[in-house]
């Protein structure tokens, strides 16, 4: 959901993968176990899995600072790329959600997806100013880093040895999403960095573990599943968890033609998933999906890949039409 003048394959590998997660998570419908009482909450196999969608949206903030922060854009065309985004937001929040869902439909559900949008709009704005203010910057990233992402991991075993305990879980809020902020640096900083995949691999792992530490201790706590992927963005699992996985896919290169052209294309065309996936949820939740609480991994998976590929479809006629402003800052737009 960037805006490069070359295609980087790796990212195109990144941003496919976390548009999967996301549409995945947002599809929702998977079962993942029950509460007992009188028994301790584990994640289930499907819950297990589901997880790993805590990497989606970061991975998208990742990736578009590693586009970003190379070019050395002017205030003005901050600024332009920043009121776009907006523009984008607010004119496919009233043709989507009101116009299309609302009044067409019938169906009253909140597109709150669209919160990405806005927070990157300001992200870009606070980076422009962060390579002309290099102590604020370490000042606010180190603050970022402690509130909320190290605050939430110690609140975390707070809960675990004092159950009678009521902590502040609105540190989860991040700063109202600027938590970003972080992600969006470290993927700059990390953007020309190789290292092991070992490495990485561990990340992966070790993050994945923290947020399933998070989820059993919350889970039991609240005696109610926790969510672990929309709640836990601005937390080190998610965090760890992200950085693994695009140092170690960001320098992936691709000899399948058919694998490129697939990852290039769903690349190319985020922007107009990540708008349209959950019109075409609303539609199958109230029209194809009526009375169907749990539906199984591999159908969820399934489902994601048909929204994403349709939405997909949809996304690149606009972006090759006159009206590629309405998703694109330009023509060009990779």
């Amino acid at each position: 959901m960037s805006i490069s003048q070359k295609r980087i394959f790796g990212y195109d590998l990144i941003k496919t993968i976390a548009i999967i997660l996301i549409v995945n998570y947002h599809l929702g419908g998977i079962d993942h176990g029950t509460i007992n009482p009188e028994g301790l909450y584990l994640p289930n196999y499907n819950k297990l899995l589901s997880l790993f969608c805590a990497a989606g949206v970061p991975l998208f903030f990742m990736v578009n600072g590693a586009l970003m922060t190379p070019k050395n854009l002017s205030w003005k065309q901050t600024i332009s790329r920043s009121l776009h985004l907006l523009f984008i937001l607010f004119f496919w929040k009233v043709i989507l959600q009101y116009v299309i869902c609302q009044r067409l439909l019938g169906i009253y559900d909140n597109m709150s997806h669209f919160w990405f949008l806005g927070t990157l709009s300001i992200v870009y704005i606070i980076s422009y100013f962060f390579k002309y203010h290099k102590p604020i910057k370490i000042i606010i990233i180190s603050l970022l880093l402690i509130h909320p992402f190290i605050t939430n991991f110690l609140l975390d075993f707070v809960v675990l040895f004092s159950p009678s305990s009521k902590p502040l879980f609105w540190n989860h809020t991040g700063f109202f999403t600027l938590y970003a902020i972080l992600y969006f640096s470290i993927g700059g900083w990390f953007s020309d960095k190789r290292l092991s995949p070992i490495f990485s691999f561990g990340l992966i792992i070790l993050g994945f573990l923290l947020i399933n530490f998070e989820v059993i201790v919350l889970s039991n706590y609240f005696h109610s599943i926790y969510d672990g992927v929309n709640s836990s963005f601005p937390t080190l699992g998610a965090l760890l968890l992200s950085l693994g996985f695009f140092l170690l896919l960001k320098d992936v290169s691709a000899k399948n033609l058919l694998l490129n052209y697939f990852f290039t294309f769903i690349g190319k065309n985020t922007m107009g998933i990540y708008l349209l996936h959950v019109l075409f949820i609303f539609l199958l939740r109230n029209y194809l999906l009526i009375g169907v609480d749990h539906i199984s991994l591999l159908m969820s998976v399934g489902l994601s890949l048909i929204i994403i590929l349709v939405s997909g479809f949809i996304g690149n006629l606009l972006s090759n039409s006159k009206f590629y402003f309405l998703l694109h800052f330009t023509r060009r737009n990779l």
